[in-house]
């Protein structure tokens, strides 16, 4: 765009309009197609550069021109069809794109040079520190993990650390800038904040030292009352409702809200925090807490959620607040559920109860832990064909609220994954183990200061293998759907995998990683780009490892379909297992004890009613009928494959 100085005439009519040039008009530079009838009682100092402000504006349920009204700027530059009003302080240092609103605020300022947030050191899950997290604008979760837990990898972490300085460091500048078609309103003090496009700042109290990253088909949000200070926010977030954030990073899609507090914390794809606190966290994707008496503090959650009032304590009063503790995903709490950290939990694991132990029940995914009597108790594989699993997979995908088609954080949203196998393939060794040290007087069983009882082994294992015969099933039939024919590999061996905060990927992956970053072969942009490649060979990836399940686990020849056949019909009985498992599981929601408080003001005739007229029949249930529907197909293509191949 091409400035020029004012005319005379043109610096006669600002000043009829109440507007002065403390360091002089000369100073003062416009388009050539610059109008000013539309900037009155309005201040500049330093160096400010204006476009073109003439155009009619509806502003709510009101209009008005793009202009300049009742505003001090120093040292900006003002795109076209810009509307500024009601400054009390000053906007200072500030490039504010095209249509761009900015009304009732306070002040919107750049003091000395920042980085709005990138490079800020952030120290979840350990308070004490020693897990570091580096934020940047286009941080994804799986970046944050590796900084987080591969400590003990200092070349790995301070490599992935530089990349973010020197990021950090480019973007360094003593402006700060509103992008394109970004409104701020009724806003109190900013200093030192970056805004993306499109995105709406409403009633905000106090922003600093910050970026809030938004675009036109991704914007984001930060509602009243909300302060916040040394953060990033992302794309399609939200921040609202007198949310208070110090040190912390909003992924995509999050939503913070309801007077949140939160300190030192992460906050990654979907996650939903409302009305409680956090100290110390890293919410992986799909954390979900809503309850006011809910503390999460220094420790590693997703696929999340929190129940009233659940609590941990990482303080035992002597070294300082140096304990953690680990919720693998999937977890849930029930009200008033209490962990003393450290504590490592196994993914999709229910606990309920209040527990003092510090226990590590990682190897055992799909529990039950409860206390009963002081005492804690687990029940393995009890959650593992549970309806509410079963329910939260299936809604994951739907409640995706991220927008746009630059997605940082990649999700793997199944619960049987090769992740969650491999631990089931460990769980079952375990409690063979447990069960030949029992003696048979024994009815119960200490393993990582829980108590287990012997039946309950002996259904877990049962419940484990029936795990492994559906995920080894499910990737055998599908391979058979395209190709009655299954290429010959050596399947021998099975290889590590992890979670890495979302996304399922091989261990060796990391070490790939590692030897790329210590050979300076990689560039910050292109973590986001192995993640991606990570995401895309994902499914390959999982069907041999089904296929090492298979080999390694049933013994089963993938070159001989007399013996695939006999594997699909073992998965065909084995899916009806599940299949009434999980019906028989939601069938408890429409027994005689929930219709309790139906039929308010009549007889059991009108409890029915009553309760029919509300929640349906278990007949009729969506949810139900959508999956009785689903295993029913399944199982018809799958007797229809194994006649095809014999």
């Amino acid at each position: 765009m091409n400035f020029r100085k004012l005319n005379n005439s043109e610096i006669q009519q600002l000043e009829n309009q109440n507007c002065k040039a403390v360091d002089g008009w000369e100073n003062v530079f416009v388009t050539n197609s610059f109008v000013p009838d539309n900037i009155k009682h309005t201040t500049f100092s330093g160096e400010n550069y204006i476009g073109l402000l003439n155009q009619k504006l509806q502003l709510g349920g009101a209009s008005d021109f793009s202009g300049i009204y009742n505003a001090h700027l120093h040292n900006c530059r003002i795109g076209d069809q810009v509307y500024i009003k009601n400054i009390s302080n000053s906007i200072c240092n500030y490039n504010i794109e095209n249509d761009c609103i900015i009304q009732n605020t306070n002040s919107i300022q750049a003091i000395g040079e920042s980085s709005f947030g990138n490079g800020e050191k952030i120290t979840p899950i350990n308070e004490a520190g020693g897990r570091e997290v580096h934020i940047y604008n286009e941080l994804s979760v799986h970046t944050a993990y590796i900084m987080a837990f591969y400590s003990a990898n200092p070349k790995l972490t301070n490599n992935i650390r530089k990349l973010i300085t020197e990021y950090s460091d480019k973007i360094k500048s003593s402006k700060g800038t509103v992008k394109q078609g970004t409104s701020i309103l009724n806003c109190g003090t900013i200093t030192n904040v970056n805004f993306g496009s499109y995105c709406k700042i409403e009633g905000a109290t106090y922003l600093n030292e910050g970026s809030i990253n938004s675009s036109k088909e991704a914007p984001a949000y930060v509602g009243y009352n909300v302060n916040a200070s040394h953060f990033i926010l992302s794309t399609s977030s939200i921040v609202s409702d007198g949310a208070y954030l110090r040190h912390c990073f909003v992924g995509q899609g999050v939503e913070i809200s309801n007077h949140y507090t939160a300190e030192n914390s992460v906050f990654f794809a979907n996650s939903q925090c409302l009305q409680g606190e956090a100290c110390a966290i890293f919410a992986g994707p799909y954390t979900v807490t809503h309850h006011k008496s809910t503390l999460l503090i220094a420790g590693y959650y997703s696929f999340f959620n929190a129940g009233s009032g659940t609590n941990q304590s990482n303080h035992m009063y002597k070294l300082g607040p140096v304990h953690q503790g680990i919720i693998e995903r999937g977890g849930k709490t029930g009200s008033d559920s209490y962990i003393l950290w450290p504590a490592k939990i196994g993914a999709f694991t229910m606990i309920l109860g209040r527990h003092y132990s510090n226990p590590d029940i990682s190897d055992l995914p799909f529990s039950y832990f409860i206390e009963e009597d002081g005492k804690s108790i687990l029940m393995p594989a009890q959650n593992i064909f549970n309806v509410g699993i079963t329910r939260d997979v299936d809604k994951w995908p739907k409640r995706d609220k991220r927008k746009g088609s630059v997605l940082y954080d990649k999700i793997i949203t199944e619960a049987l994954n090769p992740y969650t196998i491999n631990k089931i393939l460990n769980a079952i060794s375990l409690l063979k183990k447990l069960q030949e040290k029992a003696t048979p007087e024994r009815k119960t069983i200490m393993y990582n200061s829980t108590q287990l009882s012997l039946t309950m082994v002996k259904r877990g294992i049962m419940l484990y293998e029936q795990a492994l015969i559906k995920y080894a099933g499910d990737a055998l039939v599908n391979k058979l759907k395209d190709s009655n024919f299954i290429e010959p590999a050596n399947y021998s061996g099975i290889e590590e995998w992890i979670d890495l905060g979302g996304l399922i990927c091989k261990k060796t992956d990391i070490r790939s990683l590692e030897d790329d970053l210590s050979g300076n072969k990689m560039k910050i942009d292109d973590l986001n780009q192995l993640y991606e490649s990570l995401f895309i060979k994902y499914e390959a990836n999982k069907q041999a490892h089904a296929f090492q399940i298979l080999n390694n686990y049933f013994n089963i020849d993938t070159n001989l379909k007399t013996e695939l056949a006999a594997f699909i019909d073992k998965w065909v009985e084995n899916n009806n297992k599940i299949l009434s498992a999980i019906t028989s599981d939601a069938k408890k929601e429409f027994n005689a004890k929930t219709k309790t408080g139906f039929g308010h003001d009549g007889g059991e005739k009108e409890k029915e009613d009553d309760f029919y007229a509300v929640r349906g029949s278990f007949e009729e249930n969506d949810f139900v009928v959508s999956l009785t529907q689903t295993f029913t197909k399944a199982n018809s293509e799958a007797n229809d494959i194994k006649e095809s191949i014999l």
